[in-house]
């Protein structure tokens, strides 16, 4: 059979994308991008958008091409996606996870002993990540606030990425240190020394 000949006949698939989120509920109004990936390129696109049940659905007249198929996704508040996937089926399913694109954190400061401090200036600070460019809105990307009665400092949302942590409390050394966060809750404890326990290199 000639190469053009086997061209011609090129196995076609129906895909389906289902878009949930980590907790298995359906995102409706997800962006979805379907391509088809040759010679390491993405061409060919179809741009679609999932309904309530989380389905976005390639109309019944598209015939795409079997073999390697780019997924993206995009939702508000959701982490973007990208993978690809080997499709060998006359019709097919994927599934697609999102995880949030945002993380409630909370922070504890307490001495090296575990005594709460209390009133400790806690400084956070969005340094890098993808969730801001995606979410758009008018996001915070800093936060200042103080730690309560437990040495406890609660920010409301943070987008996910690299964080930075500054804490300030009299009588103590100040603390700085950034952290990669992509859970959907996180708690970072922070244990702040006073400035004579400062290490000297002997």
């Amino acid at each position: 059979m000639c190469a053009f000949a086997a061209r011609a006949h090129t196995p076609t698939t129906q895909i389906d994308v289902l878009v949930t989120s980590m907790a298995g509920v359906p995102v409706e109004h997800a962006e979805v991008a379907v391509r088809v990936v040759k010679d390491q390129k993405p061409h060919t696109i179809w741009r679609l958008r999932t309904h309530e049940d989380g389905i976005a659905k390639t109309p019944a007249e598209t015939h795409i091409p079997q073999g390697t198929i780019l997924v993206e996704v995009t939702a508000a508040e959701y982490a973007p996606f990208s993978q690809t996937f080997e499709v060998h089926d006359d019709k097919k399913t994927i599934e697609v996870k999102l995880t949030s694109g945002m993380t409630k954190l909370n922070v504890v400061v307490t001495t090296p002993g575990g005594k709460p401090i209390e009133h400790a200036d806690v400084v956070v600070k969005f340094v890098s990540g993808h969730s801001a460019i995606l979410l758009g809105k008018a996001i915070h990307t800093s936060w200042e606030m103080r730690t309560n009665q437990e040495g406890l400092a609660k920010v409301p949302e943070v987008p996910q990425g690299t964080i930075l942590i500054q804490v300030i409390a009299t009588g103590y050394q100040t603390f700085g240190q950034t952290y990669e966060i992509y859970q959907l809750e996180k708690t970072i404890d922070i244990k702040l020394n006073s400035p004579q326990e400062q290490y000297s290199a002997h």
